[in-house]
Order: structure tokens, then sequence, then C-alpha cells
């Protein structure tokens, strides 16, 4: 992980749909704790995906965080009460299902345990579909950090830091600006927020000076 990140000394990951994967993108980034979010389709049967050619696979987005800084239950309790996973979201196929796809048998436990804590909350059934270990197809560039691109020169001055597109979109600092868009966090919180990222004082002050020359 580049050192303009969030650093963990471990990690876990976990794959969930709900519908159009830009809004999740934008809302899961924004969580402290959360060190990257990629887009992606997940829960098919073919290989190699496209937007164009989805197939069975649905629109998801993969959440790498620290469970030490963020509870897998803490995100799962989020995950079900920012979309209604109660209804059939069959009408465009698979592509915008409630999903989860969980990397252990650990992980699945403990949704199964949030999902009835919410059931009962919500008094409604919900139609979530759980899958294990189902492979993860990263989505095309332009659609990664969907709502950061809308502001291209901000968006450059943010590639300056990484060596390549891969290592901007799985960045941490992509991950909150790009909350930032959807007002889900604003300046000084990520401002301040960094400050715990265990950054050298050089990349500090290099990522605080970017933040500061942007223009949106």
């Amino acid at each position: 992980m580049n050192s303009f990140n969030l650093q963990a000394s471990s990690t876990e990951k976990i794959i969930l749909g709900m519908g159009c994967f830009w809004g999740p993108d934008s809302s899961f980034g924004s969580l402290p704790g959360v060190i990257s979010t990629v887009v992606g389709y997940a829960g098919g049967t073919s290989s190699h995906p496209t937007y164009r050619k989805i197939d069975d696979y649905t629109e998801t987005v993969e959440i790498t965080f620290d469970p030490q800084l963020l509870s897998l239950e803490s995100l799962l309790h989020t995950f079900w009460q920012t979309h209604d996973a109660t209804k059939n979201r069959f009408y465009r196929e698979r592509q915008y299902i409630s999903l989860i796809v969980f990397q252990n048998i650990q992980q699945k436990k403990i949704a199964e345990n949030i999902k009835q804590i919410e059931e009962k909350r919500q008094g409604k059934e919900i139609q979530t579909e759980f899958q294990v270990a189902t492979p993860f197809y990263p989505a095309e560039d332009y659609h990664q950090k969907y709502f950061l691109r809308r502001f291209k020169e901000a968006t450059k001055n943010v590639q300056k830091l990484f060596p390549d597109e891969e290592t901007f979109i799985r960045s941490t600092i992509s991950a909150r600006l790009n909350g930032f868009i959807r007002e889900n966090k604003s300046l000084p919180e990520i401002k301040e927020e960094i400050k715990n990222w265990d950054l050298s004082e050089e990349h500090l002050k290099e990522l605080q000076n970017m933040i500061l020359s942007l223009k949106w």
C-alpha cells in the first residue's frame, strides 16, 4: 500500500452490492477505518465481465478496512441501513441486487447475526444474497472514483501523488475525496484524519498541501 494511505497492521476485505456502485463507493470510502474501495463486478459465473457485457454479475464495491478502527459489524449495519434490501431488485436481472461476498466463513457468521438484528429493527425480511469468496473483477477505470473524476483538474492533482492509475484508484485519499464530493466528508475532517495515518512528516505535509491546492 502506498505511503500516502492509511497504514494498518492487519486488514480485511468484503464485497458489497447495493444498487449502482458509484454511491456505495463514495459513502463507504468516507468511513474512518476504510483503507480503499474499488468498484467492480461480483457474484456471476462467466469470465471477465464488463459494464457493457455484465451477464449475471452484480455491481459491487470491494472494501478494504482496518478491523481495529472499523468493525465488520459496524460496516454491515451501515450496509443494511443505507439501502433497501427488503425489495426484490431483479428488474435489471442481477445487476443491482443486494449482495454480500464474504472472504471467509467467520465473516458470513457475523453477517448472519447482523442480518437478524436488522430484520428485527426494520420489521421486514431482508433479501440480500450471500456468497462466499467468489471472484471480483474491477470495473473500468472511468467508473472508479466516479464523482471525484467529474472534477478533472482536482483529479489530476491527486493523481500526481501516485505512480500509476491503479495505485491512485486504491488510495485512501482518493476514497475520502470521492466521498467529499458527495458531501459524506468535509475537507477539514479529511485534513484532521490524515494526521493519524502514520505518515512521514514529508508525506503528511505534501498531502496537506495538495488538499489545500485543490480547485472544485
